[in-house]
């Protein structure tokens, strides 16, 4: 299977979902703002995404795919559906106890991932409420994962990437029905977020009868795969576990600061669209491929196909960070600015976008990293590795958030981040499953010059509209686009002289 073919379908499908999505943050940067109700949703709707996270799609598609992938590769089609099966029915036991467990303690949970909001006893108990509304999400979301893996190890990736819409739409729909009959926009959203994952098993469920995929269930659970499963998730488990207790950790620092978990929420939608459209999408499509190609192809193959998966990532990555970058005021203030969502939303929403990108990059190479261990059933690497970027990402976040407030959470995000990487790259080595070779400093090095030379023009452009221009909202927009779609076309007509980057040889690639 051709890893960027694959890639380019989940990405425009993730592209779609983006948009909605950003849809969806315009709506509810415009009805709520960065106050007091946008936060309670936010963090009312970041317990479930991370449990979500963790169970679904950490921990399980990464211990799931790589045995699903080998049985059915191997023509073990009855066993993969009593794997399958056996999967599905203990994650819907186990994240029903969880839901369960959750409810009945759930101003204990929310006080350990907002203490700040318990200063206000009515702000504390509205985000006890909402969050019972929302947190049976987490049943849902499981089952999606399971039905999505599935169809991921088939090499069918477009439905997995167009789920989200499904959320953003109901999400944009409950918003303005509230607005339009002036109800309670907390409750409509929460209601929502329900609704959505019903509609998103519907949709799996069809799929899987389509393409003639079942489960089977058996008495007899325990086997040698599931054992190997386990195995698996409960490395993946963990690690999956410390990197959203790292995301918690931020929300938890942030609480003491009014707006400021608002403000990081919308930074990170911002740079989380590069990172689905690069680092998810490639990381999703390459840990089956990997699965398939250990039992059919040798380790220097495997190599060359990560090399070039690396470099087509980091093609896209490096720019998409240095123009992030460059562009932060103006790409918060067009999507976000208006209704609630003011002038000093703006400014601090693009303070911490910019620290964000600077870590991008990283973020990226993480996304393509990890697979690779999954791959050859060895996450226990991820694990140590996760295990240091908690350790840093808490200290910096703690010390930074003391002497600069909530900008300082990006910055020890970022650099974290780069630590992992280099861990990664050390492990890799060590396990001889990838190691970087001189092939990839010649074009890298055309990648960077490319992307300093369109920083370099970014920045010209941004002093020319500062100095001589002074553009209303409609014109911001104008402005914007244009850079962004000058500066994309100014990047690849000077990487395009180098030979490897010609669309050409691109195009012939793609083909395989």
């Amino acid at each position: 299977m051709n890893v960027l073919r694959s890639s380019v379908i989940y990405s425009f499908f993730t592209s779609i979902s983006r948009i909605f999505g950003f849809l969806r943050d315009i709506l509810i940067a415009n009805f709520l703002g960065t106050g007091v109700i946008a936060d309670i949703f936010f963090v009312a709707f970041r317990l479930p995404n991370t449990f979500r996270r963790i169970f679904s799609e950490g921990a399980l598609n990464s211990a799931f795919v790589p045995i699903y992938t080998k049985l059915i590769t191997n023509n073990l089609r009855e066993e993969s559906r009593k794997f399958a099966g056996s999967i599905f029915l203990g994650f819907l036991i186990v994240s029903s106890l969880v839901v369960l467990i959750i409810e009945i303690f759930m101003p204990f949970f929310v006080g350990i991932i907002a203490p700040g909001f318990k200063n206000d006893h009515d702000k504390f108990a509205e985000l006890v409420r909402v969050s019972r509304v929302i947190f049976p999400f987490l049943i849902l979301i499981s089952v999606s994962s399971i039905c999505s893996s599935i169809l991921n190890s088939h090499n069918k990736f477009a439905l997995s990437a167009a789920l989200p819409i499904i959320l953003n739409i109901t999400l944009i729909f409950a918003l303005i029905i509230a607005a339009y009959m002036m109800a309670d926009f907390l409750l409509f959203l929460s209601w929502s977020v329900i609704v959505a994952g019903l509609l998103q098993i519907l949709f799996l469920i069809i799929a899987l009868t389509r393409e003639q995929i079942y489960f089977l269930f058996t008495t007899k659970i325990y086997s040698n795969y599931i054992k190997r499963f386990i195995k698996l998730f409960f490395a993946s488990f963990f690690s999956s576990g410390l990197l959203q207790i790292n995301i918690l950790i931020g929300t938890i620092i942030a609480s003491y600061e009014t707006g400021a978990v608002s403000y990081l929420y919308y930074a990170d939608r911002v740079y989380q669209l590069p990172l689905a459209l690069v680092g998810i999408a490639i990381g999703t499509v390459l840990l089956p491929t990997i699965s398939n190609k250990i039992k059919l192809e040798s380790l220097k193959i495997i190599h060359q196909s990560i090399e070039q998966t690396l470099l087509y990532s980091l093609l896209l990555a490096i720019p998409a960070s240095i123009g992030i970058y460059a562009l932060s005021e103006q790409i918060i203030s067009v999507l976000f600015e208006r209704g609630e969502f003011d002038e000093n939303s703006s400014l601090f929403t693009s303070k911490a976008l910019s620290f964000y990108a600077l870590g991008l990059v990283a973020f990226i190479i993480m996304k393509i990293y990890t697979p690779i261990f999954f791959a050859f059933e060895n996450a226990k690497p991820t694990l140590y590795i996760t295990a240091v970027n908690l350790f840093i990402n808490t200290l910096l976040s703690i010390a930074l958030f003391m002497y600069i407030g909530f900008i300082g959470i990006p910055i020890a995000t970022s650099i974290s981040a780069w630590i992992s990487v280099l861990l990664m790259n050390y492990y890799l080595i060590k396990f001889d499953y990838y190691r970087i070779s001189t092939r990839i400093i010649s074009p890298l090095v055309v990648i960077i010059v490319g992307s300093l030379i369109m920083y370099l023009y970014l920045f010209a452009l941004k002093k020319y509209s500062e100095m001589f221009l002074n553009l209303s909202q409609n014109y911001e927009i104008i402005f914007l686009l244009f850079s962004i779609l000058s500066s994309i076309l100014l990047y690849f007509t000077l990487i395009s002289f180098y030979k490897p980057f010609k669309y050409s040889e691109i195009k012939k690639i793609l083909l395989k």
